[in-house]
């Protein structure tokens, strides 16, 4: 494993762990999924868009389903198309859903990195797991100066 694939699943894992300690209830896989890519939106959508996030999501879950088959059954990936409105889904196994997720955040990375450089790309993956600085706009504000 490079140091490049070695940081970006250091900062996948991190970012998991961060989550983790959030989730109400504790423990609970799909809260944690949910703090994961919930914050991985709002973060990335600064930089790339609300069509550039959900590309970059769309095409990393394609790549990151044939070895992480437990993907499928995560509904609703940070608003991706396929779960079926209403359906109850089983409780999601934490350990398998932490090797999925972490594998797809590490794809993102990948994916992002061969466009801006592998280093900027962990490093804005990185920063979806801490608080938005001070002043930073919120991606959804649509103020615009006069």
């Amino acid at each position: 494993m490079s140091a490049t694939e070695d940081r970006a699943h250091t900062v996948a894992r991190g970012l998991w762990a961060y989550a983790e300690m959030r989730a109400r209830p504790m423990g609970d896989a799909a809260a944690i999924i949910d703090t994961v890519l919930t914050q991985l939106e709002s973060a990335l959508r600064r930089w790339v868009g609300a069509e550039g996030y959900a590309a970059l999501l769309s095409r990393s879950v394609a790549l990151t389903m044939p070895s992480q088959p437990i993907l499928a059954s995560i509904a609703d990936l940070g608003g991706a198309e396929g779960a079926p409105a209403g359906a109850a889904s089983p409780p999601l196994d934490a350990a398998a859903s932490r090797e999925a997720v972490v594998a797809l955040l590490v794809t993102m990375m990948s994916q992002l990195g061969a466009i801006i450089g592998a280093p900027m790309a962990i490093h804005l993956i990185e920063l979806s797991g801490t608080a938005a600085p001070r002043g930073l706009a919120d991606p959804d504000d649509t103020d615009t100066p006069s």
